[in-house]
């Protein structure tokens, strides 16, 4: 008789493994963040005249909405990516929750950095602008608010799925 030699993968390998991947899918989420936000907001347009560019008081909503858009973005990326770490990696305990708020702050800054660098440039940089000419504004957030949305959303998601999971109780401890 010959002997099968199976490989097997220690339970912290095993960990390991699912934490890189969980590393490169909050990459990936945040990229898709970014396009999305990109794609789904309506920034304030700038109006050219005679002496440069204006901002209505009406288009100046568009402003808030872009900020409305990302932080929508991410409390649903947040919600969802806190309930699959508890789902993908249930082993990790309570160090879920530090790292949960870890993974999606950076999908939000990822996302910032993916709308910005590919929304439209600074109203003032924009050259050629005829006369009732509308332009749009940067993809901009002016405060840190928005960006804690996601790691408040993300810990949402795993305190939920662990709640639902039946893990918080006493006896599972």
């Amino acid at each position: 008789m010959s002997e099968v030699s199976t490989v097997s993968v220690t339970p912290a390998r095993a960990v390991g493994r699912r934490l890189v991947l969980s590393g490169l899918v909050t990459v990936v989420l945040g990229i898709l963040s970014g396009l999305a936000w990109l794609w789904i907001a309506k920034p304030a347009e700038w109006e050219a005249r005679e002496g440069g560019i204006v901002l209505t008081e009406a288009a100046a909503r568009g402003q808030f909405s872009v900020i409305v858009v990302f932080v929508i973005i991410g409390l649903v990326v947040s919600l969802v990516g806190g309930w699959l770490l508890v789902q993908t990696v249930p082993d990790l305990g309570w160090w879920a929750a530090p790292l949960i708020m870890v993974l999606t702050a950076l999908a939000a800054l990822i996302a910032w950095r993916v709308g910005v660098q590919l929304g439209p440039p600074p109203p003032d940089t924009v050259t050629g602008a005829a006369v009732g000419d509308r332009i749009p504004a940067e993809l901009a957030i002016d405060s840190i608010a928005p960006f804690l949305v996601w790691p408040i959303f993300g810990l949402a998601g795993v305190m939920a799925a662990t709640w639902a999971s039946g893990r918080s109780r006493p006896h599972d401890v």
